[in-house]
């Protein structure tokens, strides 16, 4: 069996999903994992689906077809796996006042930090006060084992006082969870 990874970008529409998962079963193909979203109109998703060695050249022609119904497919073969250290999950959800750079600053900051942001959805359109627009981000971060987790939420959360951002830790998880 093969891995491949596909990004999908297109209009969006009733259908996308399903146009794309005929396509996957058709060639007996296994859909393993997905993030799929609907922004400004537009479908953009990445799909790890898994077929067979002798299906993939067939899926992957079939797949161009979809670009007759505006939907541009890419894909790629996933190589042997990655050893993914130990790692807790947090969830930050953060909110202020929508100016350029917030999510440049933020990430940049937490990239410093050593570590890695596994999903990041952000929202601007909220309404303000005296007519200005807010903004949510919502990042979930990897830690790894071993990293002092309250020293990084400690400096996180300096970074968001001093932008004037509000900051929730939405959720650890983790051995230290709960406690």
């Amino acid at each position: 069996m093969i891995e491949l990874v596909l990004t999908i970008i297109g209009r969006d529409r009733a259908g996308v999903v399903a146009s794309l998962a005929d396509v996957v079963r058709f060639h007996e193909g296994n859909w393993k994992r997905s993030e799929l979203a609907e922004i400004a109109g537009t479908f953009a998703g990445v799909v790890v689906v898994e077929v067979g060695d002798d299906r993939v050249d067939e899926l992957l022609t079939n797949l161009l077809i979809l670009r007759d119904q505006g939907l541009h497919v890419t894909a790629q073969q996933v190589e042997e796996p990655t050893d993914v250290p130990d790692a807790d999950e947090v969830r930050l959800r953060l909110t202020g006042d929508d100016r350029p750079g917030v999510v440049h600053e933020i990430s940049r900051a937490i990239s410093e930090l050593g570590i890695s942001i596994s999903r990041l959805g952000t929202v601007t359109d909220l309404p303000g006060e005296d007519g200005g627009r807010r903004f949510e981000i919502t990042a979930q971060l990897t830690v790894p084992v071993g990293a002092d987790l309250d020293a990084i939420l400690d400096s996180i959360g300096e970074l968001t006082v001093s932008l004037g951002i509000a900051l929730d830790v939405q959720d650890v998880t983790g051995d230290d969870a709960g406690e």
